[in-house]
């Protein structure tokens, strides 16, 4: 956590490479090429989302818009849990499916496994990277053959992460590589800044007896653009035994959240085989739901609310007087502590 002395400087810096990158940007505009003026196709990269001070987590491509030539390389980098899907809605991210006649949920295969090799020419229609799931790389490509138009493509796991190619003539004009990549790190900073300052406002707002003793907890944040903070509002609640709390995912928010103890890392998926296809990822400990909304817990007790979406809520009630740690499997560092005084 950045204290308040480090951050007025760290913004002055912010704002110090901000000028320096409109200096730079200027510099590299000389670089705008037509086909007819490239030796050879060129290979362009997004970045796929982003990380900050303060747990931010950017949820955006960057740049957001790009253009290209035919015959072009675009190159993802998935700096996250994403997928590049060439569509013209989200899918939803966890479906339910039978396994030996009882009710699974699942990740959606049709997000999970992708329907186009990285490297591949892409010719139009659904597309679709797959998940970074482990042993996949985080580096996917596609060599662009398209007639000139815009072509979107998106973020299953977070809605409205969205992104566009625009294919122009050959005989447009457009950035070099280079200052794509100078305008991905101005938008990823610039979000990153913008995070900052609401971190510092959503402080203020909850560090204080009102919100302490609540009884009521915010889940990252909302209404802040495509970032959010991965951190609890307030981050310790005091309560009496007997009493509850809710956590509260609130609507404008660009994330999913959970509530558990204790943490379990890196089991998203248990994976269940198949013969002759691809396994069935049925969700795993560190997402499987296994208290329900409203239970009571009492002191050792594990639990773990499963995803909690943007516009939902989660209740539970403390029994006994205690220290009850808990924390957001989905996103290290983002620990809270309900302390439960004697009644």
């Amino acid at each position: 956590m950045l204290d308040t002395l480090q951050r007025p400087r760290l913004i002055r810096l912010g704002l110090l490479a901000a000028a320096v990158l409109g200096v730079a940007v200027g510099a590299l505009s000389s670089q705008f090429v037509t086909r007819a003026q490239e030796a050879e196709p060129q290979n362009f990269t997004i970045q796929a989302g982003g990380f900050g001070p303060a747990n931010i987590e950017v949820l955006a491509f960057a740049p957001q818009s790009l253009q290209v030539h035919r015959g072009d390389t675009v190159t993802w980098v998935n700096n996250g849990f994403h997928n590049i899907h060439f569509a013209n809605e989200p899918a939803e991210l966890v479906v339910v499916g039978e396994v030996n006649g009882e009710p699974v949920p699942q990740i959606n295969p049709g997000i999970a496994f992708p329907t186009i090799e990285s490297g591949s020419v892409y010719q139009g229609g659904d597309a679709n990277s797959g998940l970074p799931l482990p042993g996949v790389s985080p580096i996917f490509s596609l060599v662009i053959d398209l007639e000139p138009g815009a072509y979107s493509f998106l973020c299953d796991v977070h809605p409205g992460m969205a992104g566009v190619i625009n294919v122009v003539a050959d005989d447009v004009a457009i950035a070099s590589p280079a200052e794509v990549a100078m305008q991905a790190a101005g938008e990823l900073g610039g979000a990153v800044g913008a995070g900052m300052d609401a971190n510092m406002e959503l402080e203020v707002q909850t560090f204080g007896d009102e919100s302490i003793y609540s009884g009521q907890v915010n889940t990252g944040s909302a209404n802040t653009g495509r970032v959010t903070i991965n951190q609890f509002f307030p981050f310790v609640t005091v309560i009496k035994a007997g009493e509850s709390v809710t956590w509260n995912n609130v609507a404008g928010g660009v994330e999913p959240h959970l509530i558990g103890w204790p943490p379990v890392r890196g089991q998203d998926v248990a994976p269940i085989e198949v013969e002759g296809g691809p396994p069935i990822l049925a969700v795993g400990p560190t997402l499987a739901p296994i208290t329900p909304d409203g239970s009571s817990i009492a002191p050792g007790q594990a639990f773990n609310s499963g995803i909690i979406l943007p516009g939902q809520s989660y209740t539970l009630t403390f029994t006994e007087p205690g220290v009850y740690p808990y924390t957001c499997n989905i996103h290290p560092a983002m620990n809270g502590t309900v302390i439960v005084e004697a009644a």
